[in-house]
């Protein structure tokens, strides 16, 4: 995913009121940002970024919560808020701490939104209870009651649970959020690891002033010995992978043979068929070696389509997409 904080979260924040993005033509942005100037105006001036030492942000450009209309903020306190907007063609949300982006949340689609597809209560209360801003308000919410504590900010810590096969943020030894495709750093490195080590920081930082840690706890360590060292690598790409299965196990795939989701196969849009190539799993080192007998994915942005059995091996099951290094393998 293509973050585009860049856009600033102006436009973004109207869309989460309207429910579809606006164009984002110069007129409409030099009028919010004009409206949002002159909220800020009356305002008493925040502490500037570069004093709190940030650890250089992408977009440092970017409104803050305090450049926003006052109503559009779901604010906890004046030290932690949160912002919904759209991100990309997604519904998102931004955990704001002291004014410094440190998590974003991220939703359903738009275009799904819009189409109230949810014809019954009991779907309606699930998707309000996942809604971005849902679940970024109960972070922000423990986040600040640490803070009105005292909390030890050396408490705060970021871990790889081998149970979740996910990472972890910590206040106090217990999880504060799982850092996967839902969750994710505001200007993200498309590293989950990265991720929660630099929101783990920003936390660290910003509720106590706690040196900044060097490593996620735990990070699995790259696996050796994997199917298909003993082969020479043609060509090497990094991009991201989503997974197949159930509603196609059975059926024919584009190379004419049957589909079976158990078996490491996978799919591409230009590959030979029969090409093997290895895959690895960019947030936790976990590799496979799968064929290709099929095409796709057609998903903008995502390079390989791996079937089921093949993403259980490389744990990418559970998140549904993630970033790999892709190697095509000859002999």
């Amino acid at each position: 995913m293509n973050q585009c904080f860049c856009r600033g979260l102006a436009a973004a924040v109207v869309v989460s009121a309207i429910g579809a993005p606006l164009p984002a033509n110069a007129e409409q942005v030099s009028q919010l940002e004009a409206s949002f100037q002159a909220s800020r105006d009356s305002e008493a001036p925040s502490e500037p970024l570069e004093s709190l030492d940030t650890d250089a942000l992408s977009q440092p450009d970017q409104m803050t919560p305090s450049s926003q209309a006052g109503d559009l903020a779901l604010g906890v306190s004046d030290f932690v808020q949160v912002i919904p907007h759209a991100l990309d063609a997604s519904q998102a949300a931004t955990l704001y701490v002291s004014d410094i982006p440190v998590l974003t949340f991220v939703g359903q689609e738009l275009e799904t939104l819009s189409s109230k597809s949810y014809s019954e209560e009991a779907d309606s209360a699930v998707a309000a209870n996942a809604a971005p801003e849902n679940r970024a308000a109960e972070v922000a919410r423990r986040v600040d009651e640490f803070y009105q504590a005292a909390g030890n900010p050396e408490m705060i810590a970021a871990r790889w649970d081998s149970d979740l096969e996910e990472y972890v943020i910590e206040l106090s030894d217990d999880v504060l959020v799982t850092i996967n495709e839902e969750t994710i750093l505001p200007d993200t490195t498309e590293s989950f690891a990265e991720d929660a080590l630099q929101a783990t920081n920003r936390l660290r930082r910003l509720l106590g002033g706690a040196e900044p840690l060097q490593a996620v706890a735990g990070q699995p360590a790259p696996q050796v010995g994997v199917a298909g060292d003993n082969w020479a690598v043609s060509s090497v790409s990094t991009g991201r992978a989503s997974w197949y299965g159930p509603g196609f196990h059975g059926r024919r795939t584009a190379s004419g043979e049957v589909f079976n989701q158990n078996a490491l196969t996978a799919a591409h849009r230009t590959l030979p068929f029969g090409t093997l190539v290895r895959v690895t799993n960019l947030n936790n080192s976990r590799q496979v070696v799968v064929r290709i007998n099929d095409r796709g994915p057609f998903s903008h942005g995502r390079i390989l389509d791996l079937s089921a059995g093949a993403a259980r091996e490389v744990g990418l099951d559970r998140a549904g997409v993630g970033p790999i290094r892709l190697e095509v393998l000859s002999d």
